[in-house]
């Protein structure tokens, strides 16, 4: 069953349009089940549709409809159960649609397609026998369903693009910002699903292929120059990754074992590309998963080194958004920055070098978007929207005018809030409150205007490692650390240490765990490779001789033992370094990441042991509520403003006593976010650059007497329905509502 079930779910996704993956399902499905008829009927919001049916007349599908709850297959999706029938048409529910052309099936059974608590559609198989279909069958069917809703949750979400006006897909933002220009579908790749041919010889079939991966190394180093001027050098290092590849022995190794076997220099390359990509797929690790693309584009591009060498495609002459199946940062660099207007990818996620790349080049771009007809895309415009996550294509001119009055808007209010940052960072009482950014590239925090900002609450330095091929050295540590804290002057850098795991593993440096999120992560690992934090705080210290400004947050601490390791290897370092330069270096200021829950009840005995604290919002949220933020299946119970987060930001205020806060999650960027943690007492926050502005406007037009009433309510509320209206209520109050209703 297993096998076949796979099969139908490979064929169905493979399909290259959405009809044509709901006629492979009732085709397979019929075979599979050896029935007379298989039919897929999907929810519209009125009731449902045949979409697809092999047995049923032709002419029915896209007309034939059920009112919800009307005929059995109503019924079916009324009770969110499957019904088994021998014989349906004797059955008081059913219901003769005379289109259809049914009247010759007797047996009848049909399962719901459910996605969280909501039913998609109804498959149906049925058969000229009356008979009653086995129990093995129900499985079968009912485990079918359940393995579609990836699929089908796009053809039923998602209308089709017509001419009769825009169309709107909702989507991650990977990188904030505004575009509004056509849209450029990215250079087709050649699939490596492709028919295995053989060769002709050996030394013709490796020598093509040799000359072909030659070619793919000089256009990745190609690439690489053009962007090298636009952003700094360790962006760069992702095409490095493509040059690593290349040259692996291991891959090498294989391509040339598949020459030898007889295959064509195509065939080779397919075969073995597919089989390193599948494995990465099939890992549990966000971010190895999200390497099987860069693999996938590595293989796409040898194979059109094979079939047309040398040849590559003409840049555009005007801006465009560049869309994608799958966007890789080798398609960027494709595009000359100046008329790269936007980025659309419908799969990958924040963490994929792509995303990493238009984040560092201002780009704005948008990915995961179910459902999105790239085909039918081509030089359509469109407005993406990556403030409130939306692509619209074909927009009417009074929705573009609309469009561009909310850009210019927003834009004006972001340069008002701009303005602000000259003023001091302080109540209408006069009490300060500290506002911070937060970085991982080096050009972010170079990009900072140390005379706005409080200093950079939280450089994630794991970004270094997962934009290089191999750990990076201490020397080239000291140079990206050094050029971020020479940026700050004598403000304060937090610079947390190496926080991997989870869902942030580094491709040389695979983590293989069942619940990584809960593994071995953050201070746990970097603990048992001393090896690897005595280099890492070494060029910390190394490159904060001059400034002075270094301050070292440890994340995932969960024990006191752990501070205390992690102190004694920072002390041994810094009489290292001593030694080394001949001279006494101060102490480093040591914090703590407040994320896991445990780390709360620590705080009285953590006080005595270190400097300085930061919330982690982001993971403080997770873990309370053992909520994967990654995992779509949950995603909408991850909230920072549920009541049981409240109430331990609160508690972790009252236990820090008079230690140095803050909070450098999501949460302090987003003005209720702010708000909700200045009622709690919190007076540093943390947050991205853009938020700044934003967040400083909400401070001066804040006095700490009148936010007691709201802490009060905030701490009774019973759900993040309260929460968030109690923080939108007083905005609005008090004339601040524009803050959050554009945000």
């Amino acid at each position: 069953m297993i096998t076949t079930l796979r099969a139908i779910v490979q064929r169905v996704a493979e399909a290259q349009t959405a009809e044509q993956s709901m006629i492979e399902l009732v085709q397979q499905t019929r075979a599979a089940m050896n029935t007379d008829c298989c039919s897929l009927y999907l929810a519209d919001g009125e009731g449902l549709v045949l979409k697809a049916s092999d047995g049923l007349a032709p002419s029915a599908v896209g007309r034939a409809r059920l009112n919800a709850g009307e005929g059995i297959v109503g019924m079916v999706m009324r009770r969110e159960e499957p019904i088994n029938l021998a014989d349906a048409p004797s059955h008081p529910a059913f219901k003769l649609l005379p289109e259809v052309d049914e009247d010759e099936f007797r047996a009848f059974l049909a399962t719901p397609i459910t996605h969280r608590s909501k039913v998609l559609g109804v498959l149906v198989v049925q058969q000229k026998l009356a008979r009653q279909f086995n129990e093995d069958e129900e499985a079968f069917l009912v485990t079918l369903a359940s393995q579609l809703v990836p699929e089908l949750r796009s053809s039923s979400d998602v209308p089709e693009l017509t001419e009769s006006g825009p169309r709107r897909w909702s989507a991650i933002v990977a990188s904030p910002g505004i575009a509004d220009a056509e849209i450029l579908l990215a250079r087709p790749r050649l699939s490596l699903s492709m028919a295995e041919t053989r060769g002709q010889g050996s030394d013709r079939e490796w020598d093509r292929l040799e000359r072909a991966l030659l070619a793919t190394q000089d256009e990745m180093t190609a690439l690489s120059g053009r962007l090298s001027g636009e952003i700094e050098s360790q962006i760069s290092a992702i095409f490095d990754i493509y040059q690593y590849l290349i040259a692996d022995p291991v891959l090498q190794q294989d391509l040339m074992a598949g020459c030898d076997e007889g295959w064509s220099a195509e065939t080779v390359v397919s075969r073995v590309f597919t089989q390193y990509v599948a494995r990465f797929e099939a890992m549990t690790d966000h971010y190895l998963k999200e390497r099987a693309s860069d693999l996938k584009d590595l293989g796409q591009r040898i194979l059109g080194q094979l079939a047309r060498p040398g040849q590559r495609g003409k840049p555009p002459t005007r801006p465009v958004i560049l869309v994608a199946s799958e966007i890789t940062a080798t398609m960027l660099a494709e595009v000359p920055r100046n008329k790269l207007a936007g980025i659309v990818s419908v799969e990958g996620g924040a963490s994929s070098h792509a995303a990493i790349l238009a984040r560092a080049m201002s780009i704005p771009a948008l990915f995961g978007l179910d459902g999105l007809p790239i085909q039918a895309l081509a030089g359509r415009r469109a407005i993406l929207d990556a403030v409130r996550g939306q692509l619209l294509v074909e927009p009417a001119e009074t929705v573009v005018r609309e469009f561009h009055r909310f850009q210019s808007s927003l834009a004006k209010k972001d340069a008002r809030y701009e303005r602000g940052l000259t003023e001091p960072c302080e109540m209408v009482d006069g009490e300060p409150v500290c506002l911070q950014v937060n970085a991982g590239l080096v050009a972010e925090g170079e990009q900072l205007d140390p005379a706005y900002v409080g200093g950079i609450g939280l450089y994630r330095s794991e970004t270094l490692y997962m934009l290089q091929n191999h750990f990076p050295t201490e020397q080239t540590q000291e140079r990206a650390y050094g050029r971020v804290l020479k940026a700050l002057g004598s403000k304060p850098v937090t610079i947390r240490t190496l926080d991997i795991g989870g869902d942030k593993p580094l491709s040389y440096f695979p983590i293989r765990e069942d619940n990584p999120f809960l593994g071995w992560r953050g201070i746990r690992l970097t603990l048992d490779h001393p090896e690897l934090f005595l280099v890492q705080v070494k060029a910390m210290q190394r490159a904060a001789v001059e400034t002075g400004n270094l301050r070292i947050l440890l994340p995932m601490v969960s024990n006191l033992d752990e501070v205390e390791q992690a102190r004694k290897l920072i002390e041994q370092a810094r009489l290292e370094l001593e030694e080394e330069l001949e001279c006494s270096l101060p102490q480093v200021q040591v914090g703590v990441m407040i994320e896991v829950p445990a780390s709360i009840y620590l705080l009285p005995q953590l006080r005595r042991k270190v400097d300085f604290f930061s919330v982690g919002s982001n993971d403080l949220t997770q873990y309370l509520l053992a909520v994967d933020r990654n995992n779509a299946q949950v995603a909408d119970r991850f909230s920072h403003y549920h009541p049981a987060v409240v109430q331990a930001l609160a508690q972790t205020v009252a236990l820090a006593g008079d230690s140095e806060l803050s909070v450098c999650g999501e949460m302090a960027g987003e003005p209720e976010g702010a708000l909700i943690l200045m009622a709690l007492g919190l007076r540093q926050l943390s947050m991205n650059r853009r938020s700044l502005g934003r967040i400083h406007h909400l401070v001066r037009h804040l006095s700490a007497s009148r936010l007691e009433p709201l802490r009060g309510a905030l701490l009774q509320a019973e759900d993040d329905t309260q929460v968030i209206g109690l923080a939108r209520s007083w905005l609005d109050e008090h004339g601040l509502s524009e803050l959050y209703q554009d945000a």
